[in-house]
């Protein structure tokens, strides 16, 4: 599950706090002009100030725009950020469309919202919810990713009291996983990665976030397109279940070979770091099928007897 911005793991607790003192400032922050609309803090420059800027935006709307219009116009900002920056959402995120049914807001991106995880999942979900509920018309927020709910989402209906709330007890725990990139040869290579999982998150969700964002080590090198995005992943009977859009599919390099690096990558990737899946299946649009591009899903459907490493 490829995520566009940068994790923000080992700060989890940190950034919660953070963010329930920018609600408890949000009062204070009255717009001078248009709305108060929120964005990613720079922690780093910031030395540490909210995880959450408030910034007042005009939305360049006419006189007497609609509510939906207006909702649509502050996820337009939220998705340009300001000055090119402060994002929530990962490059390449879309709005597919925003309507208003009594007073909740549905809000439909394309698939790459659905590459978000854990707490930058959170952190786009506030975002959205905190710059929305400032229209009248709109108490509640869903969101959805190419008109799906993201399952591993603990609420599907947003309000901005439930941010003050969420992921306020998460626990740490640290796994080691093993990731397969590629080396200078094109050959794969495995990478000894730990993972930080916390409340609400799976291994198999962090180790495909973790494959998809590229490898740390200096010989090795990401094989996986960037336009490729996972929208789910799941264990059960002791299979992986992996959701993948059209747009993967497309986005894979024609050379078989590469084709084959890249299913092999993802599948020995789980085998070595989840010892509780002994078979990998793959659906496009909702639906399994059989071949991964040219090369079939069978290749690498059952568990191997012995670890690629």
């Amino acid at each position: 599950m490829r995520t566009g911005i940068k994790r923000y793991a080992a700060l989890l607790l940190p950034l919660v706090l953070l963010v329930v003192m920018t609600l408890l400032h949000r009062q204070e922050e009255q717009p001078a002009g248009g709305y108060l609309l929120y964005f990613l803090s720079d922690l780093e420059q910031s030395g540490g100030g909210d995880a959450l800027m408030g910034v007042d935006m005009d939305l360049e709307l006419p006189e007497g725009a609609s509510a939906v219009e207006k909702a649509a116009a502050i996820i337009q900002h939220l998705i340009a950020g300001v000055g090119g920056q402060g994002s929530p959402f990962p490059e390449g995120t879309e709005l597919q469309s925003i309507s208003i049914r009594g007073q909740r807001a549905y809000v439909d991106f394309n698939a790459r919202y659905a590459s978000l995880t854990g707490i930058d999942l959170s952190l786009a979900d506030y975002c959205v919810t905190l710059s929305l509920t400032q229209l009248e018309e709109i108490s509640a927020v869903s969101i959805t990713a190419n008109g799906r709910e993201i399952t591993y989402r603990d609420n599907q209906v947003l309000m901005e009291g439930d941010v003050l709330l969420s992921n306020m007890e998460d626990v740490i725990e640290s796994v080691a996983a093993v990731l397969y990139f590629v080396n200078e040869q094109g050959e794969l290579a495995s990478e000894n990665r730990v993972l930080e999982l916390y409340e609400g998150d799976t291994l198999a969700e962090e180790l495909l976030s973790a494959l998809l964002e590229g490898p740390q080590e200096q010989d090795r090198y990401p094989i996986i397109p960037e336009e490729f995005v996972i929208t789910a992943v799941w264990v059960e009977d002791r299979t992986c279940y992996l959701s993948l859009p059209q747009q993967s599919i497309d986005s894979l390099p024609e050379k078989t070979v590469w084709q084959e690096r890249i299913l092999e990558s993802i599948a020995y990737s789980i085998y070595d770091s989840i010892d509780t899946v002994d078979e990998i299946r793959i659906l496009v649009g909702g639906k399994e099928v059989t071949d991964f591009g040219k090369v079939p899903v069978e290749s690498v459907s059952i568990r191997p007897d012995e670890a690629v490493t």
